[in-house]
Parts: structure tokens; C-alpha cells; sequence
């Protein structure tokens, strides 16, 4: 075979390909028809999850159990008052059974959640409108920004 028999043969090769794909791109499927309907909603793609090892915080909603204590310490009533968890972000407030840190936790507080009051211990500590007590450290008038 001579080199320009090569040549031509080669160049309706590679054009019969090109036409070929040419003709395959764009072109629609018989059974398809077009609507002005929007596409369905995409399938949610599904996304794994890692557990977590910290243990879970418990949520309070309205007022703890009331539990009774001999009181070995003397406080003064107050008006009602709504202070707010002054505690830094992540932290939490403990409620406890008594007005000392000496007494069990029964529940937590997160940062601005409010808290009734209605007397006040000498050593600056609050007892909750339920029997409960948090430090007066951690309480302020006025939301955390």
C-alpha cells in the first residue's frame, strides 16, 4: 500500500468516528417528552453520623420535684425576682439541694435561661420559687450578649 492510500483511509476513519459522535450528542430519546413540569425534589443523599461520647445534658422544663431538707442555714425572703444564668458559654449553673456546693446537683441551668428567686442566704447563694438553691455568683439582672 502506498503511504497517500494510508492517508486517506485514516482520514475517513477518524471522519466517519467524528460523525458517529457527532450524531450521538444532543439527541433525545423517543420516549421522552418534554413538560413545563419542574423536576421532583432531589434524592437527600445520605450523610453518616458519629455518636457522641460526652453524656447527654438533661433538659428541665417547669419546676423540680420539691424535696425537703432541714435547713442548718438562715436566709431572708425576697420579693420574686427573674435573674438569668450568667455562666460562660458551654457552662453550665447547677441547682442544688441546699445552699452550698456540699449539697447534691439535681438539675442544670445554660447561659440567659431564667431563674425565679425568692430568698437569699447570707453567703450569697438563692433559693429557687421550687425549694431549690444556685450561687448568686452566677446570676445577674440582664441577659449575656
Amino acid at each position: 500500500m502506498k503511504r497517500t492510500d494510508i492517508k486517506k483511509i485514516l482520514c475517513i476513519t477518524l471522519t466517519a468516528v467524528m460523525l458517529f459522535g457527532m450524531c450521538g450528542c444532543g439527541k433525545k430519546k423517543k420516549d421522552t417528552k418534554e413538560t413545563d413540569e419542574t423536576d421532583p425534589a432531589p434524592t437527600p443523599i445520605p450523610v453518616a453520623t458519629t455518636e457522641s461520647t460526652a453524656a447527654p445534658i438533661t433538659t428541665y422544663s417547669g419546676p423540680l420535684a420539691i424535696e425537703t431538707l432541714d435547713a442548718t442555714w438562715s436566709e431572708e425572703e425576697i420579693t420574686e425576682t427573674t435573674l438569668y444564668v450568667a455562666v460562660s458559654e458551654g457552662e453550665f449553673l447547677s441547682v442544688r439541694l441546699g445552699p452550698s456546693t456540699d449539697y447534691d446537683v439535681v438539675g442544670r441551668l445554660s447561659r440567659n435561661q431564667t431563674v425565679t428567686v425568692v430568698a437569699q442566704t447570707s453567703d450569697g447563694w438563692y433559693r429557687t420559687f421550687d425549694g431549690y438553691y444556685v450561687s448568686g455568683t452566677y446570676l445577674t439582672t440582664t441577659q449575656s450578649v
